[in-house]
């Protein structure tokens, strides 16, 4: 991991997509349904009813431009949405029949291949009108995702990238040093190599989720932001955290709880009572901290006991102290 270069997304495109799906395909990324129903109302409903096949589709590709994701470092709206306008509708046509070459093409797809130019202008107008609805909830949602690039910078700086990947909330799992896709990706690309890993927080929904595996110049995540409920009107049983330290912000608060629990040897049991969370809840998480190398299990009799293992013990310690707030050094 120490040789992985790991950057921050913050990319509206990425989350707009998302809710689009999102709105088209059902509850999948767990849009919120007042943010849901807000775009569906705002779509044009000649364009929709265009490219809603498209959009609904459960299969995992689209190109790059359409799921407007073809400038991993765009951080405005408006940047790709002039990207969009500017596509070449025929090329687009070309790239949807050269992936599915070897098969039928999927019905969704030939209003494009019909019609390119008439499909990418109803695909812009969608785009248009959900990036409007959309904006006020995206600009609510900064301070999560500046908050969250935070976290994987000090993750980054601090040797934790292991545990935070461990802990991503993705399709994608992370476990001894391999990325694990739910499906298969070009054989060429199976090894990250000088690719970036990219991580792109989603402020769209609860189980957001996204992927790209077949780019040969980045791998890119997409997930949930930690604390979407704070702006979508949902709390935890607790109420509102406390402004969370370093241990906190690189491995969330349940896991961070559990660290600093085990120096007492409990039994997961007793973790879950103490972080209030189920047995099953707190039974996950263990796992992925085991997996991770910062904790072990050891059986007493009928009873097995957490203990930190000299890693978890060195990564309390060194993030023990309360995250420092960012600094806006920005003229």
């Amino acid at each position: 991991m120490e040789q992985v270069r790991v950057q921050v997304s913050r990319h509206p495109g990425a989350t707009l997509f998302s809710v689009l799906k999102d709105v088209f395909g059902g509850h999948a990324h767990g849009v919120p349904a007042l943010w849901r129903d807000t775009v569906r109302r705002a779509l044009p409903p000649r364009a929709a009813a265009a490219v809603g096949p498209v959009l609904g589709s459960r299969a995992c590709w689209i190109p790059d431009r359409l799921a407007l994701l073809h400038d991993l470092g765009a951080s405005d709206m408006r940047t790709l949405e002039g990207e969009l306008a500017a596509a070449d509708p025929a090329l687009l046509a070309e790239e949807v029949a050269a992936f599915h070459s070897a098969g039928p093409t999927p019905s969704a797809w030939r209003p494009l291949l019909d019609d390119p130019v008439a499909f990418l202008a109803a695909y812009r107008h969608v785009v248009g009108a959900a990036a409007a609805a959309f904006a006020p909830l995206w600009r609510r949602a900064d301070a999560l995702i500046g908050r969250e690039a935070e976290r994987i910078g000090l993750a980054a700086v601090t040797g934790g990238l292991d545990g935070l990947l461990t802990g991503l909330d993705s399709e994608v799992r992370y476990a001894d040093g391999t990325l694990e896709l739910p499906h298969s990706c070009p054989s060429h690309l199976t090894d990250l190599g000088r690719r970036p890993l990219v991580l792109v927080p989603l402020a769209s929904g609860y189980t957001a989720s996204m992927y790209g595996a077949d780019r040969d110049d980045a791998f890119w995540i997409g997930y949930a932001v930690p604390g979407l409920g704070r702006i979508a009107g949902r709390r935890d049983e607790k109420g509102e955290a406390a402004a969370p330290d370093a241990l906190s912000l690189v491995l969330g608060p349940v896991r961070a709880q559990i660290l600093r629990a085990l120096p007492r040897r409990p039994t997961v049991s007793e973790v879950a009572h103490d972080v209030h969370v189920g047995v099953s809840t707190a039974t996950y998480h263990c796992s992925q901290l085991e997996t991770a190398g910062l904790l072990h299990r050891e059986r007493h009799g009928r009873q097995v006991h957490l203990h930190p293992t000299e890693r978890g013990t060195a990564l309390t310690e060194l993030l023990a102290a309360p995250a420092l707030p960012f600094l806006n050094t920005g003229g």
